[in-house]
């Protein structure tokens, strides 16, 4: 990568960093006047997650060598808990959105496993676009983060187990 790319990709994510501010600034404001709070906490609190969330997918994504930028943002709701935007019209950046609430109740081992699982979808597109499973998601995940730690996630993604129908959350074998 040439001089002038990294400074148009740095450009890029710092343009994604500073919407992801606005919505995270946006959710604070809601969340305030919603608890009666000071907007100035809920702000502060919000940017904290967010600063501790991106630290996580920054650390990942250097560890799985993904070369394309990927940024954190708190969405009031996400029917999926956790979800991963494409980088289409995001300049190249992916963006992975976590549900506020959700991401309150995870612990720091917690908040790797489920990053880790979606840093997969994003290496599993940039490696093999034709073969997005929730399975092969897991198989990269565990390369960073135990089993255990997964399987805690799951417990709270899906409290009842497993619904019908649903992918199988862990390969057989992990290599």
């Amino acid at each position: 990568m040439n001089a002038s790319t990294a400074v148009v990709r740095r450009s890029n994510r710092m343009k994604w960093i500073l919407l992801t501010l606005v919505s995270t600034t946006s959710l604070a404001l809601g969340t305030a006047v919603a608890a009666g709070t000071s907007p100035e906490t809920e702000v502060a609190e919000i940017r904290a997650k967010a600063q501790r969330t991106q630290g996580v997918i920054d650390d990942l994504a250097g560890r799985l060598s993904l070369k394309r930028d990927v940024v954190a943002a708190i969405v009031p709701l996400n029917p999926l808990m956790v979800s991963v935007a494409s980088p289409v019209n995001r300049d190249g950046a992916y963006r992975v959105a976590f549900e506020a609430a959700f991401l309150d109740t995870l612990s720091d081992d917690e908040l790797r496993a489920v990053v880790a699982h979606e840093l997969g979808h994003i290496w599993i597109f940039t490696h093999h676009p034709f073969l997005q499973t929730e399975q092969l998601a897991n198989k990269i995940a565990l390369r960073l983060v135990s089993r255990e730690t997964l399987e805690r996630v799951y417990h709270k993604v899906w409290p009842h187990g497993t619904p019908l129908g649903a992918p199988a959350r862990f390969p057989a074998a992990v290599n």
